[in-house]
């Protein structure tokens, strides 16, 4: 007998990645391989972020956007706009999530 595959299975793929951005930045990105979206990400190193608290809602409000370049910029700009960062950029931030999710593709 000949089992096809339901298509409509959706497909979830989860990468790491370590990089320095000034500071060592770690991210481990569950993401949606058809729609794209993000169901968790996990951001950890050797960077500061004040208030300390700010790193749990970033993570919290980056689950369901799209992994394009615009729409994690805009997000993570708006959860740490009134946040010192120090360690990386957003922009890094933001290419080092693609580059992780795109290695995958």
């Amino acid at each position: 007998m000949n089992h096809k595959l339901n298509s409509s299975v959706e497909e979830i793929i989860t990468v790491s990645a370590t990089k320095k951005l000034g500071k060592i930045v770690k991210i481990r990105v569950s993401y949606n391989q058809e729609s794209q979206l993000i169901q968790t990400i996990k951001i950890t190193g050797d960077f500061f972020i004040h208030p300390e608290e700010v790193i749990e809602e970033l993570e919290q409000r980056l689950c369901g956007i799209k992994l394009k370049k615009i729409d994690l910029e805009n997000e993570i700009e708006l959860i740490l706009k009134d946040s010192k960062i120090f360690g990386f950029d957003i922009v890094s931030l933001v290419e080092m999530i693609l580059k992780a999710c795109e290695d995958k593709k």
